[in-house]
């Protein structure tokens, strides 16, 4: 790249790496600049989680070079990787729920700090340099998302990171709380700090990002200053296709009433009521903790709920569990696919067909042909990259896991599908796989409710968008004609009120 060994903190040259049956990485090389956020893109499956559990220590590569900060690494471990200033931050947190912030920022180093007071005292000092006030004292159980991703930030800190791999840093975040993210990076960057910043949000690179390496298929395909590529350029490089739409058309094609949904209430909802029609997609809107889940899962049995009312078709039914909402024709894709969506040790072929083992058993005894047979529909039908539906779960990047959960619900042929974060963490072209399917489902008579704290998302694949916000109902748009401005202020309305209800005080 032609820059002085001084400004290069990581060299990577022709690394590769393969698992059975598969190539994850082919010769790939890059390197990363001192003091810079260096983007990674491509789509699930490209390489770039083997390529950064490599740099962490998770695997060891099967040949290549990698020099960090002058050191040739020969082989790491997760814990060696952080002692010489390389950390990760994963997608899903690694925390400890059960132990506090404190002891959480530094497991295992607690003689170190001269026990539980250092520990806390530098934990705070830690959190304070990043802008944050988190009562090092509390649980993590006890945190939202983006306050555990402040601890993950302040536990790579603790070891005087030089490099710290952000993968998906902001996909559970709200609006407020990416700006809060947008100041610890360039904090960070100001600290002479590098990041390798990954993420399937373009939005994200191009504001953050002086530099873009795209991955395709376990191959660098290219490498360049963000200035010298167009969001559609970087697009057709990481699909090997150009896309002329990252959405499909609206579907247009709503009827009658299909569910009604009468007076939720919870400790966290008030009042919730609300209508689905026949082939609509219905986007709920609002900041995460707002109660756009709970309203999905009280509506599919999942948590207990009295005194509501639900109708299908006019007809009151009862869904007391998961399993009266599988027969009153309704399938939930749950937003952590990874803790509610799968099981992870199970195959792709068991993953598909568990919320469908009636259909394929018979006195007792599993019809293993049925189930291959439906577990390679759905492979081929939603383009799920394995290398057989025998291979674990756990071990397919994270938009074929999520396609694994769709194919699964889909078997079923529900008439209402709620999509809680359908996109979370999978690549433009998967995205827009799904996307499809929305469309599909809702133009063959199907109805839709969608969560996504993509805003855009919400907007071009809806009909009808209704905004939450401290579990209530704020405001019903129509996203045709509605501003995103109009939307986030419902959205956001009993949070101003008591922002200006504490000013006032």
């Amino acid at each position: 790249m032609g820059n002085s060994g001084q400004e290069i903190i990581l060299s990577i040259k022709n690394v590769s790496k393969s698992f059975p049956g598969v190539k994850a990485l082919d010769q790939v090389s890059l390197e990363v600049r001192r003091g810079t956020v260096h983007g990674i893109v491509g789509e699930n499956g490209a390489g770039k989680s083997t390529l950064m559990k490599i740099l962490s220590g998770v695997y060891q590569k099967d040949s290549g070079t990698i020099i960090f900060d002058g050191e040739d690494i020969k082989s790491t471990t997760p814990i060696q990787s952080m002692k010489r200033g390389l950390s990760i931050i994963y997608q899903e947190l690694n925390l400890v729920n059960t132990m506090s912030v404190g002891e959480n920022i530094f497991l295992g180093r607690f003689s170190e700090m001269g026990g539980m007071r250092g520990v806390h005292a530098k934990a705070k000092e830690l959190l304070k340099s990043i802008g944050s006030n988190i009562d090092t004292y509390k649980l993590v159980s006890e945190l939202s998302v983006s306050e555990k991703q402040m601890v993950e930030i302040a536990k790579a800190l603790s070891f005087d990171s030089k490099l710290i791999i952000m993968d998906e840093p902001s996909s559970s975040l709200t609006a407020d709380e990416m700006k809060e993210l947008a100041k610890i990076i360039h904090h960070l960057k100001d600290k002479g700090i590098s990041i390798i910043y990954i993420s399937h949000k373009l939005d994200e690179i191009f504001e953050f990002c002086s530099v873009v390496t795209i991955m395709r298929d376990g191959h660098v395909i290219d490498t360049k200053p963000i200035s010298e590529i167009t969001r559609a350029e970087m697009i057709a490089k990481m699909v090997g296709r150009p896309i002329e739409n990252e959405y499909p058309e609206r579907p247009n094609c709503v009827g009658e009433t299909l569910m009604e949904v009468r007076s939720i209430n919870t400790k966290k909802l008030h009042n919730i009521s609300f209508k689905l029609r026949k082939g609509e997609i219905l986007g709920f809107v609002g900041l995460v903790g707002a109660g756009r889940t709970e309203i999905v899962r009280a509506i599919f049995g999942a948590d207990k709920v009295k005194g509501h009312e639900i109708l299908i078709d006019g007809k009151p039914v009862k869904i007391k569990n998961p399993r009266d909402a599988k027969k009153a024709g309704i399938a939930f894709v749950p937003e952590d696919r990874k803790l509610q969506g799968l099981v992870l040790p199970f195959t792709v072929e068991s993953n598909i067909s568990m919320a469908n083992l009636d259909k394929i058993t018979r006195f007792g005894f599993l019809n293993r042909s049925a189930e291959r047979g439906m577990a390679e529909k759905h492979v081929k039908a939603l383009g799920i990259k394995t290398p057989s539906i025998k291979t674990k779960v756990r071990n397919l990047s994270g938009g074929n896991q999520q396609k694994c959960v769709v194919g699964r619900w889909m078997e079923t042929n529900p008439r209402i599908l709620i999509l809680d974060e359908p996109t979370r963490g999978i690549d433009v072209g998967a995205k827009y796989e799904i996307y499809l399917l929305m469309k599909k489902i809702a133009e063959s008579g199907g109805s839709i409710i969608l969560i996504s704290s993509e805003l855009p998302e919400v907007l071009n694949m809806s009909n009808r968008v209704l905004t939450i916000c401290d579990g209530r109902i704020t405001g019903e748009f129509d996203p045709r004609t509605a501003s995103a401005d109009q939307i986030m202020e419902k959205a956001l309305e009993f949070c101003r009120k008591d922002l200006e209800h504490e000013r006032a005080n």
